[in-house]
């Protein structure tokens, strides 16, 4: 009798993995990366993205100025609008967070507006 309780149990487990699973994963979703969960600095599992172990996501439509704190120094950088950027092992970056100075901006040839290479200083 116990062999048959577990054996159900076994079976009753399986079953609801496989329909949770077919619920939350759409086809698109199986083979792109996962996306950030909420906006700004947060540290991840660079297993799941593609080797960066932190994040600064934006989630608004303008460009803005993050100073970048890291091991050795800090810098700012601009991030474009719904942007992420993704620090790697070898940045060695503690901390990202916006700062209230206006990012230098280009325009492209297209009349785009994008992110200068180089920034107001820390």
């Amino acid at each position: 009798m116990t062999a048959i309780r577990t054996k159900l149990r076994h079976t009753l487990v399986l079953i609801t993995t496989t329909i949770s699973a077919l619920t939350t994963t759409s086809s698109t979703d199986a083979h792109s990366a996962p996306l950030p969960v909420g906006c700004g600095f947060q540290h991840v599992n660079p297993d799941h993205h593609n080797g960066a172990t932190s994040l600064y996501t934006h989630c608004a439509d303008t460009f803005i100025l993050i100073r970048v704190d890291t091991t050795l120094d800090s810098y700012h950088t601009c991030v474009g609008p719904r942007g992420t950027l993704r620090f790697f092992p070898s940045n060695e970056v503690k901390y990202a967070y916006y700062v209230p100075i206006q990012p230098r901006l280009i325009t492209a040839s297209d009349g785009r507006q994008i992110c200068s290479t180089t920034q107001p200083p820390v």
